[in-house]
């Protein structure tokens, strides 16, 4: 007796369509025709059935909170936001939280980490939405949630501990922050690492966004995991300078990233829009060195990062959209590299969030996304319609699409 059964879907490692049954949340048998009962049955006809995307980086609070703003830079950006969200209430955070994690399942995310501001603006408050919002969509979405403690010097003072400390006992999931943005951000991360190690938090900071060529945070952050062992428990997004350095430092940093086993993520529909806007022709886009981190072995993902917020108008909470424009922008166009970008939507991310028994094999968990298309490549070229997404084994979205000639 099966739960869910998807007929004739097309699935990684197996030349044919096959079935497949699901039981109590799990893939529990994948085979050319499966004889049984179940409650529900879906017909794939030869649709190709993905594990659920996982969206490694966004900003909840943050969210569709960018009507009527206008900023030019990254600084900007930062400052209007904490303008306006001073008067920002729970209910609204909440509110816009829970829409963009809606639109997120409907396009076939079925996990998804964010980084929420905790300050002497906000105290709490932010992160306390974000909480209750994670407990309202757990049958929705598996949702992480990252303390990113800040102030205007980003000098990680007492008043900030204290905030932090707060965050970690309402139930924050990481910590975080952007400690390149201060002088001190060795100190910053320092500060971090101690409370992590406390609580046995993982981490998740903001490296090195900027177009300057300075990437001694991202280095220090490398030595650091090292020094104190949470190698593979340690996340690095952005690190947009690594594209403003020399080959023969980039390559030395980044192999030490590969030592300390960070996990990394870049943003580059959000860092084409914010980077490179002091620049003359040439103007850099904005993105980290990804081939030369996926060469050097280390884990690296693409995520939304920011939604029409006022540090970026644009975006939909789909990570195939996402997936399309980084496959553009890194000139990863073959099938086998566009199989690498799918793979940096859904499992690379899988990996950094540590999600157990991901995929699509027999006792993986059943969090999925059936795509109208027949290979991950053609699914991010063709912009695929996400005709069902499964959470635990049962569907909770369905989009239909139809388009005719006249």
């Amino acid at each position: 007796m099966f739960d869910l059964i998807i007929r004739q879907a097309k699935v990684s490692g197996y030349a044919e369509a096959v079935d497949v049954g699901i039981k109590d949340g799990q893939i529990v048998e994948i085979k050319k025709k499966i004889e049984g009962q179940q409650s529900e049955e879906i017909a794939a006809q030869g649709m190709f059935l993905s594990p659920g995307f996982v969206d490694a980086h966004t900003h909840l609070e943050k969210a569709l909170s960018g009507e009527g703003i206008e900023v030019n830079s990254l600084g900007e950006a930062i400052a209007a936001f904490k303008k306006k969200y001073a008067g920002i209430t729970k209910e609204d955070f909440i509110a816009r939280a829970k829409k963009v994690v809606e639109m997120a399942v409907k396009n076939g995310t079925t996990a998804m980490r964010t980084h929420i501001y905790v300050d002497s603006i906000i105290g709490t408050r932010a992160i306390e939405a974000i909480l209750e919002v994670k407990r309202q969509v757990r049958d929705l979405l598996d949702l992480q949630v990252v303390a990113m403690p800040t102030n205007a010097t980003y000098v990680f003072d007492e008043e900030l501990r204290s905030l932090t400390e707060k965050a970690i006992e309402l139930g924050a999931d990481l910590l975080g922050g952007a400690p390149h943005i201060g002088e001190k951000p060795e100190a910053f991360i320092d500060a971090i690492f101690d409370l992590a190690l406390k609580n046995g938090l993982p981490i998740d900071f903001h490296v090195d966004e900027s177009d300057e060529p300075v990437v001694k945070t991202l280095e220090y952050l490398a030595e650091k995991t090292i020094a104190t062992g949470m190698e593979g428990k340690v996340t690095a997004g952005h690190c947009t300078s690594l594209a403003a350095v020399p080959d023969e430092l980039a390559h030395r940093v980044i192999a030490k990233c590969a030592e300390a086993g960070l996990h990394i993520v870049t943003l580059p529909s959000c860092n084409l829009y914010l980077m490179g806007r002091k620049d003359k022709q040439p103007i850099r886009r904005g993105v980290t060195r990804v081939r030369d981190f996926l060469q050097a072995g280390v884990n690296i993902a693409y995520a939304s990062d920011n939604i029409r917020d006022p540090f970026r108008p644009f975006g939909n909470a789909d990570m195939l959209e996402e997936g399309l424009l980084t496959a553009q922008v890194l000139q990863m166009g073959t099938p086998a590299e566009l199989e690498t970008v799918f793979h940096m939507g859904t499992y690379s991310p899988a990996k950094i969030l540590g999600l157990p028994d991901y995929g699509t094999q027999i006792g993986c968990k059943a969090d999925l996304v059936l795509l109208e298309a027949s290979s991950p490549s053609e699914a991010l070229i063709s912009q695929a319609t996400k005709a069902y997404v499964i959470k635990n084994g049962k569907p909770v979205a369905q989009t239909i699409k139809q388009q005719f000639l006249l």
